[in-house]
This record gives structure tokens, C-alpha cells and sequence, in this order.
């Protein structure tokens, strides 16, 4: 936007040399940050909390039933398991495989002497008895015939190895028992990282909520917002019922004819330089406008007895007075108040302070010196540094009673 505004009034009371590089030459570069400012959430909650969702992300709400921790998930997995099936063992295999080999018909044995493969040879079938009668039965001759016999016999499946292998084993007698099998469901694993985990319980429920998956897509940003916790969220909205609560913030807040956020553009009578300001707050009272600006503070371990002082301190330290002034004359208001409210956790109380009209005064000096020396700046090209000159450090009252209290013991 064109016009000098009061931030940058402000930037050029930090130096000249400092206004020049943020807002001339731009070699300062302030990007816009995605971690929380309370303030900001604050703003946007007192001022325009319709408006809420176009700048912040709040951290999704986690479903009931969601799985959370790995120890949910291995309780889903447990659960599942044990509703299926019962799959055959290692061991109810090889039973089924040691059951079926012994049906099998027994090899007929070689025999270690002549007279026990003749007594192997005499029990073979008659077609496998091929040695003519009345010629010499040897040895050699009778074994062939057994092997002969004994190639014909069904083979016994093996009955060790893997599950795998011995259910490869028991297709071969049985493939009805073993397509049974493979139609049933497969336990899942129990072991692994949590993210093996969450794909197990995937494979048999797609639609499950996953606390992770969720916030990690609430995470990744991909619309570039601020991102809010839920526990900053309610941070904030505590401060933001503490302020509609209060007796003047409140009003202030929700009065029917309030604006918010309006931008106002003028020309310096003196330096003829464009300003603009946008007041947070503005409201018509019969006639009267009044402006305010909400400020978060963090004065949890202030004394209530310093309290007002350290607010003083707060609005010329950080030149309120003087934006309030800017507000004032650009915007045509005829009073001006903070609406200070402490962003501690569980410690929110408000402070509506009147800018008088002698701080209006000195807020309004000081803007019109900065503006000279800002117009200066544009027509010298001279941006002076914070320090120009050599000087000698001097002592300060304080130290200087130091000194003397010291001089005294030496």
C-alpha cells in the first residue's frame, strides 16, 4: 500500500539507516513466519473471528477410536488375529503327512544275505517274479526284480522343511485341504516399527483414522497458514473470553457500530509525504469516533504496585503513543485507548488504558520530527546510522554513587 505508515515511522526512529534498508532499498527482508504470534490469533479471534479460518490451521480434532499409540494398534491387531481361522501348523502338516505315508505300501527290502532277498523276492507279485524256473535264482537277478517292484510304489511325501514346503507336500495328496487353506486369512504381523504397524491394520481396514496421518497432513501446510495447537487455540480463546467479559473490552468489542481494521490514507501538511494508517478498532459514540488498538502482553511477574508504570514503559518503549496520534490525526479520532490484555497461561486480565492528551501530544512531536527526518532522507539520500559521533562513555547517576561508596571504603 502507498503512504508512510506508523511501523514504519517506528523503523525509521530505530535509525534512518535501518528505515532506508527495510523500506527504500529493501535489502532487510521481514518474511511472514508460520509459527504462532498469540497475538495475532488473539487479533483475529477478539476482531474478526470470522475470518479465523483464513489465516490460522487449527490441529485437527483426534476422532474417538482412532488409533493413537503402537499400543492400539497392536491391540487392533491382536483382537483381529485372534478372530480368525485357525491356519494348520508346521506340525498339524507333517501329522497329515506322516498319516498318509504310513497307508503307503512298505518298499520290500534288498535283503543283506541271499536267503532274505530270496524271501523279499518270493512274497513279489507274480509279474515281477521274472527269473525262469529251474534256473539258478542269484542274487543280482532277484534284486533286480525287487527294485523293479519297488519303483512302481507310490513315493512317501516329505514330511520336513518349512510350512511352505510341507504344505507344497500336502497339495500333492490333498489340494482340497490346501485350497481351504489358502482361502483363509493371513494373521497379521505383530512386530515392526509403528509405521508397519499402521500398514498391517491398512491391509485389512482402509478406512481406519490414524492420529499420525492426520496430524502429519495437518502438518505438511499446503495452504501456507499459521498453524495453531489445539492447546494454543485454547489459550487463546481463554484470552478471548476474558476480553468479552470485561466490562469496557467488551463493549468495545461487540458494539454494534464498531469497525474493524480500516485503512485511512492522508498527505503530511509539513513534508507533503503520503501516510496511511489502519486503527484495529473504531467506533462512532453520538458523534465521537473513538480508536483502539488490543495489545498481548506478558507481565505475569509485575508487582500490581508497578503494574501501571511498566504499561507506560510498554507504550513509549514500543512508541504507541505515537501511532496513536498518527491514528488520530489521519483517521479523524477523537480519543484513542489500548486494550492490554496479559497472554499468560490461566493469568488473562485487561487493561483499558486512555491515551491523555498530553501523550497524544508528545506521540504527535515526535511523529512530525521523524517525518522531517524521513523526508530528509528522500531528499538528501543520506539514511544517518544510529551513531554517528566518537563519544566518551560517561557513569550514570547510579554508578556514580557506586563510585562514591566505594571511594569512601578505599
Amino acid at each position: 500500500a502507498n503512504g508512510i505508515s506508523s511501523t514504519q515511522v517506528k523503523d525509521a526512529r530505530v535509525s534512518l539507516m535501518y528505515f532506508n534498508a527495510r523500506h527504500v532499498e529493501k535489502t532487510i527482508v521481514k518474511e511472514r513466519s508460520p509459527v504462532l504470534d498469540m497475538g495475532n490469533l488473539v487479533h483475529a479471534l477478539a476482531l474478526q473471528p470470522e475470518n479465523l479460518e483464513a489465516e490460522f490451521s487449527v490441529e485437527p480434532e483426534i476422532p474417538e477410536g482412532a488409533f493413537t499409540t503402537t499400543a492400539t494398534l497392536r491391540e487392533f491387531i491382536d483382537a483381529h488375529n485372534a478372530s480368525l481361522p485357525a491356519l494348520l501348523s508346521a506340525d498339524d502338516i507333517k501329522a497329515l503327512l506322516e498319516e498318509y505315508n504310513a497307508t503307503l505300501p512298505s518298499q520290500m527290502p534288498l535283503g543283506a544275505s541271499v536267503d532274505e532277498t530270496y524271501a523279499s523276492y518270493e512274497q513279489l507279485p507274480e509279474e515281477f517274479q521274472r527269473i525262469e524256473n529251474g534256473t539258478k535264482h542269484t542274487a543280482t537277478a532277484m534284486k533286480a526284480c525287487i527294485k523293479e517292484y519297488n519303483v512302481t510304489l507310490p513315493a512317501p511325501v516329505k514330511t520336513s522343511g518349512s510350512r511352505d514346503a510341507l504344505l507344497e507336500q500336502l497339495a500333492i495328496i490333498n489340494p482340497d485341504l490346501v485350497a481351504q487353506e489358502a482361502q483363509k486369512s493371513s494373521p497379521l504381523k505383530v512386530s515392526g516399527t509403528k509405521a508397519d504397524l499402521i500398514q498391517a491394520v491398512k491391509s485389512v481396514n482402509p478406512a481406519v483414522v490414524f492420529a499420525d496421518e492426520l496430524l502429519d497432513a495437518w502438518r505438511e501446510n499446503t495452504e501456507g497458514k499459521v498453524l495453531v495447537t489445539r492447546q494454543q487455540l485454547s489459550t487463546a480463546l481463554n484470552i478471548q473470553k476474558a476480553l468479552l467479559e470485561h466490562p469496557t473490552a467488551g463493549k468495545l468489542l461487540t458494539h454494534p457500530s464498531r469497525a474493524v481494521e480500516v485503512s485511512y490514507f492522508g498527505i503530511d501538511e509539513e513534508t507533503g509525504l503520503e501516510v496511511r494508517v489502519r486503527p484495529d478498532l473504531e467506533l462512532d459514540m453520538g458523534g465521537l469516533r473513538i480508536g483502539a488498538d488490543l495489545k498481548t502482553i506478558s507481565m505475569w511477574n509485575i508487582k500490581q504496585e508497578g503494574l501501571r508504570a511498566k504499561l507506560h514503559r510498554e507504550i513509549i518503549d514500543r512508541d504507541y503513543h505515537l501511532s496513536a496520534a498518527m491514528y488520530c490525526e489521519t483517521a479523524a479520532l477523537d480519543q484513542f485507548f489500548w486494550i492490554f490484555v496479559n497472554k499468560d497461561e490461566n493469568y488473562h486480565w485487561v487493561a483499558i488504558i486512555e491515551a491523555s492528551t498530553e501523550l497524544l501530544e508528545l506521540g504527535m512531536l515526535e511523529y512530525r520530527k521523524t517525518m522531517r527526518e524521513i523526508a530528509n532522507g528522500f531528499d538528501t539520500g543520506e539514511w544517518s546510522a544510529p551513531i554517528t559521533e566518537d563519544y566518551t562513555d560517561e557513569l550514570n547517576d547510579f554508578d556514580v554513587r557506586r563510585l562514591e561508596a566505594l571511594r569512601v571504603q578505599a
